[in-house]
């Protein structure tokens, strides 16, 4: 059953400025904010883009990459990326996260995600900010071994 894929790791509240979690030397976390994260498009595959500010989209895994349920929405500065936002993906057949969330990084302050290993091709339910700003921004996994994205464009709400 799909409840069985979705809960691999152990639900643990972790402040999602501290997704670092632990692990065997290279293995550790990088949690939000991570430079190393890879432009991925192969792996992640999203339902609408562009999309619009406070719609929900989908993400699969083709290869049914192994991920957590924290994502961040990111905007280019030089060559740099900066979190703007971070989302919750929704979980199916779980009536704690049966809801995908969303706040600012502006507003992180008493914030947190469970730290929840899934795998599988999901989808995965993302909300979109409603105050998000039209524009091409990277989408990212935020509690991965190795985190991954894909670039997202948002149209100006209809």
């Amino acid at each position: 059953m799909r409840a069985l894929q979705l809960l691999r790791g152990v639900a643990v509240i972790v402040p999602l400025g501290l997704l670092i979690g632990c692990g065997d030397g290279g293995n550790q976390r990088q949690g939000a904010n991570d430079p190393a994260a890879q432009m991925r498009p192969a792996l992640l595959e999203i339902s609408t883009s562009p999309t619009s500010p406070g719609e929900t989209i989908e993400v699969r895994f083709p290869q049914e990459t192994d991920r957590g349920i924290a994502w961040v929405l990111e905007e280019q500065s030089g060559n740099d990326w900066r979190v703007l936002y971070y989302l919750g993906a929704a979980l199916d057949n779980n009536d704690s996260f049966s809801s995908p969330s969303w706040w600012s990084v502006d507003d992180n302050e008493g914030k947190a995600v469970p730290d929840i290993g899934v795998n599988g091709p999901g989808p995965d339910t993302l909300a979109i900010p409603d105050s998000i700003d039209p524009g091409t921004y990277r989408l990212c996994t935020a509690n991965s071994v190795k985190n991954i994205c894909t670039m997202l464009d948002i149209n100006e709400q209809g």
